[in-house]
């Protein structure tokens, strides 16, 4: 007797190889045993099959068995319905920590755009009312938050301003600017609960990179790369100028000046480092990026404080 399991159920086949007996499976059952079936191991209809009959697992790629097979074409709704629900299950768990922290990080670079926007009608429109604060208050955040909080006259008090240039508007006027300053600082209270909420997926996911990098630029290189799995396969040199494509092109295409960095820029180490030495200062970076990367893809030991320190030593 032979016996030959598949998607759809298990099959039971005499010394003659006609069709003894079969079990099909369910649609809870298909997914479990599709599992298995991945890991090479026995499935509980086999195990059932075994005990009932004398069974030998029959490789189907042996010439005997090559005609048998026609028996699946029987099969056909079967097999189309379980393909259907072990590609639904193959996506849904398909979402993983990459395509979290891809969302994130692109829902924050949004909130950044709508917020800039607003804030710059904002300004522009609080400054027929009341001119001076725009030249006083440089952070978007605390002329949105001041505007809500306070009225012209205390802001005049605290400013020590003597006489306002502004236009003296009704109360449904200054009203309108109210609610828009209150929808730009409600957009700067989400961006701050989806940056906490990043942190903490990279803290689990990538504490070695987080470190090393920061949750905001890791995350962007990650969002880059596609996922932290390509980006521990970069070379340092590629991670490098990750965010200056457009840059890497203009130079291959007019021979324009070869890019030195990309998002890393943004990192304090290549910031703060002197003109003459932030290529320098992106090159290392990447390197150590390149490693953190690793040792975070391929669940290495938290080595990222010395990696950091080593690296600013150098620089010293």
């Amino acid at each position: 007797m032979y016996l030959y399991s598949c998607i759809i159920g298990t099959f039971v086949f005499n010394e003659h190889l006609k069709l003894k007996e079969k079990i099909l499976f369910n649609d809870k059952e298909i997914i479990q045993n599709y599992l298995l079936l991945e890991q090479n191991k026995e499935l509980k209809t086999e195990k059932k099959l075994k005990e009932r009959y004398r069974i030998e697992v029959i490789d189907i790629t042996h010439k005997k068995f090559l005609n048998v097979l026609d028996f699946l074409k029987d099969y056909s709704e079967n097999f189309y319905k379980a393909n259907i629900i072990i590609t639904k299950y193959k996506i849904s768990t398909s979402v993983n920590e990459d395509n979290l922290i891809i969302q994130t990080i692109d829902n924050i670079s949004e909130i950044d755009k709508v917020t800039n926007i607003l804030v710059k009608r904002l300004r522009e429109w609080y400054s027929l009312y009341f001119p001076e604060l725009d030249r006083k208050i440089e952070n978007n955040k605390d002329y949105a938050q001041l505007i809500i909080k306070k009225d012209k006259d205390s802001l005049t008090k605290d400013l020590k301003i003597k006489f306002s240039m502004g236009a003296s508007l009704r109360k449904e006027d200054v009203s309108q600017i109210i609610e828009l300053a209150k929808h730009a600082n409600s957009l700067y209270l989400l961006r701050e609960k989806n940056e906490k909420y990043l942190e903490s997926i990279m803290q689990k996911y990538c504490k070695n990179l987080n470190f090393l990098a920061g949750t905001l630029v890791s995350a962007k290189l990650i969002a880059q790369a596609g996922s932290l799995k390509k980006l521990s396969l970069f070379p340092a040199s590629t991670i490098q100028v990750l965010g200056a494509e457009k840059a890497l092109f203009r130079h291959i295409t007019t021979g324009a000046r070869t890019p030195k960095y990309g998002i890393i820029m943004q990192h304090p180490f290549v910031q703060n480092a002197r003109k003459e030495i932030k290529g320098k200062a992106a090159r290392t970076l990447a390197d150590k990026i390149s490693i953190a990367a690793k040792l975070d893809y391929f669940k290495g030991d938290f080595k990222a404080p010395s990696i950091k320190k080593e690296m600013e030593q150098k620089f010293k």
